[in-house]
Formats: C-alpha cells, sequence, structure tokens
C-alpha cells in the first residue's frame, strides 16, 4: 500500500470516529407522576433549560424525545396516569430501545412504581431510583431542629425499605437547586459506568459538571477530541493562511473549539442556567469570561489570528520550497503542532472557566448554610 493511500485511510478512520461520537444518541427514559420535578432534574442534568418546569403535567408527546446534543431523555407518565394497562406500559413506550430509565418521586415509590421497576429489571434495563427536592425536606427539618445529615438518612434509609428486594443501579437523593450537591454526580458516575465506551464519551461531552471527577473526565475527553483534530490537520492540510507558508484547516479548528467549548458547558444556554443560580455580581463576571473564549477561539478571524500568534517555524517554511518531499511532511507536522498548541490552550482556558463556574456553584450552598 502506497504512502498516499495510507494517509487517506488515516484520514477516512480519523473523520469517521469525529462522526461516530457526534451522532452517538443516549436515550434516557424519565419516569415518574406529575409535579415530582422530572424536568427539573433533566436540567440539573444538562446544565441548561431544555425541560419545561411546572406544576402541572408537562410531559412531552410520546416518542418525541428532549434533545441536548446527544442526549435523549423521554419524559413518561408514571404507570397510574396512563389510559391502558400498566402491563403495555414498556411495550407502549418502546422502552426496551433505551440505554436506561430513572424513576423519579419526591416521597415514595408506590405499588405501580415497583411493578414497573420489577418489569424494566426484567429486561436488564439499568434502573436508577432519584428521590427528588431533598433540599426541601432538610429546610422543614430544620425548623423543627432535625440536623440535614439526619433528614438525609432518615430519607434514604426509607427509600431502601421501599425498594428493598429490587436490584436497581442505585437510590440517589437529588436537589435541582443545588445539582453539585447530594447525590447528583453519583447518579452521573453510574450512568456513565453502564453505558458502552463511544456513548461514554458522548455522556461526559453533555452532562453538567456536578463534581471534580466529571471535570477530570471531561479534560480527557477534551484532550482527546484536540488530538483527533490534530492528526486531521496533520493529513489534510489545507487553506494557505495569509503570512504562513502552511495549509491548516480553519473548519477544523473552528469545530474542535465548538466541541471543547460544549464539552465544558461553556455554551449561551449553559451559562444562563449558572447566571439563574448564582448572584449577579458573580454570574456576570463567569458569564463574561464565557464570552471571551467564544471571542477567542470560535470565529474564522479569531482562529486565523491564533494560527499567526501560534509561531510557526521559519526553518520548516524554508526547507519546503526546497524539498518538495520532506516539506510535504513537515508542512504536514507544523498543520499536527499548531493544532493541537493551540486546541491544548483552549483546553486549559476552558477548564478554568469550567472549574470557576463549579466552584461558584458549589458556595451556593455553603453560603446558605451559613445565614
Amino acid at each position: 500500500m502506497s504512502k498516499n493511500q495510507d494517509i487517506t485511510n488515516l484520514e477516512k478512520k480519523l473523520k469517521a470516529d469525529l462522526d461516530t461520537f457526534e451522532s452517538a444518541k443516549i436515550k434516557c427514559g424519565i419516569i415518574g407522576r406529575s409535579g415530582v420535578g422530572k424536568s427539573s432534574l433533566i436540567n440539573a442534568i444538562v446544565g441548561e433549560y431544555i425541560a419545561e418546569v411546572g406544576e402541572v403535567e408537562t410531559t412531552m408527546e410520546v416518542g418525541k424525545p428532549i434533545e441536548h446534543r446527544g442526549l435523549n431523555f423521554y419524559d413518561l407518565p408514571g404507570c397510574s396516569t396512563i389510559n391502558f394497562p400498566k402491563e403495555k406500559y414498556l411495550e407502549e413506550f418502546h422502552i426496551s430501545n433505551f440505554d436506561c430509565v430513572i424513576l423519579v418521586t419526591s416521597d415514595r415509590f408506590y405499588e405501580d412504581d415497583l411493578y414497573l421497576i420489577n418489569e424494566l429489571l426484567k429486561i436488564k434495563m439499568p434502573v436508577f431510583a432519584v428521590r427528588s427536592k431533598i433540599d426541601f425536606s432538610i429546610d422543614r427539618a430544620l425548623k423543627r431542629n432535625i440536623s440535614e445529615e439526619e433528614t438525609y438518612n432518615t430519607v434514604l434509609d426509607n427509600l431502601k425499605k421501599n425498594l428493598e428486594g429490587y436490584s436497581l443501579k442505585g437510590i440517589y437523593l437529588t436537589s435541582a437547586d443545588y445539582p453539585q450537591e447530594y447525590d447528583l454526580s453519583q447518579l452521573l458516575d453510574d450512568i456513565y459506568s453502564s453505558l458502552g465506551k463511544i456513548k461514554q464519551e458522548r455522556f461526559i461531552a453533555d452532562i453538567n459538571i456536578t463534581s471534580n471527577k466529571i471535570l477530570a473526565k471531561k479534560k480527557e475527553l477534551a484532550n482527546k477530541i484536540v488530538g483527533m483534530h490534530a492528526a486531521l490537520a496533520a493529513v489534510n492540510g489545507v487553506n494557505p493562511i495569509p503570512g504562513l507558508d502552511i495549509g491548516v484547516d480553519i473548519s477544523l479548528l473552528m469545530r474542535m473549539g465548538v466541541h471543547v467549548r460544549d464539552i465544558y458547558c461553556l455554551g449561551e444556554e449553559q451559562q444562563n442556567f449558572i447566571t439563574e443560580l448564582l448572584d449577579k455580581k458573580n454570574s456576570k463576571v463567569l458569564a463574561a469570561k464565557a464570552v471571551q473564549f467564544g471571542s477567542k477561539y470560535l470565529g474564522k478571524e479569531a482562529v486565523i489570528l491564533l494560527l499567526k500568534r501560534a509561531g510557526a517555524t521559519v526553518a520548516a517554511k524554508s526547507a519546503s520550497k526546497y524539498f518538495p518531499f520532506i516539506g510535504l511532511a513537515i508542512s504536514s507536522t507544523v498543520g499536527f503542532f499548531l493544532t493541537s498548541s493551540i486546541g491544548k490552550e483552549m483546553v486549559t482556558d476552558a477548564e478554568s472557566i469550567a472549574t470557576e463556574n463549579y466552584e461558584a456553584l458549589k458556595s451556593i450552598k455553603i453560603k446558605r448554610d451559613a445565614m
């Protein structure tokens, strides 16, 4: 096989791997009665307002998911609220095609819920039981001088008794107002563990940052995505940059920037979600940093400026004029270096902003507890 054919095959594989990542879909069923906080849980999972929240029934039309890039949530009614036999529930909603199911309650699980859990376990569906609004229970108990820890443990023990004998993936107490607290991060970690490799990467790319562990996984993924784009730049150098005697695919760099932005939850909608939770002063500073990230890395002119400042080696540029074959190899190497260098800078900046966002959100509950 010729060297050119090797390069062509490598380029095809890299593009196919990126396309597989971008097109991966995770189907997650969210099941529970109206008003238990299903929509709020979905929003907390992705760190964005993608599901309508209300005390009245807001369940979407069956078959139409609530989408967040690769995450598809199917907000389904509880068994007791549907107009057909519960025995047909799994069949009616095609649940066997899901990757996992989250059952949500704001108090306890009832007979119909337990029936559904049993049916889901029969088809080996990963099932996660969530008790939402734990902060409300804690606040009420504090007024009676019952500590947060005591309330948490009491609620958890009651749920364990409620679900005794069912082999669930886990039981989680969550709060939509404090997504960085309680058990949401553990829920996300356990869902991640239940998925295959490609879907794990898609899941990590699309979920909210609720723990340092998730932040570390996002960094690992972002670096992998940068590496894939840098390798593509090495085998697909095009679009000569003014002032640089090399070819770099500008659209490739912009695509890489979008991936890094999205992985670290720096999009406008996710910043709006953070703004709603933080005080105005903190939220404005953090939102401004996210906007600066976009201005620096996502526009065509901004990317060209970054390339010019990256310092393409003059020696490589000169050598390519005299040694065409070597010049091709050197040009590809420079393209790889530039893309990799800019990508690493992107990841560093994005991680810094995301870490600040995470720490600011964690501090909400600390300030609340101190009041």
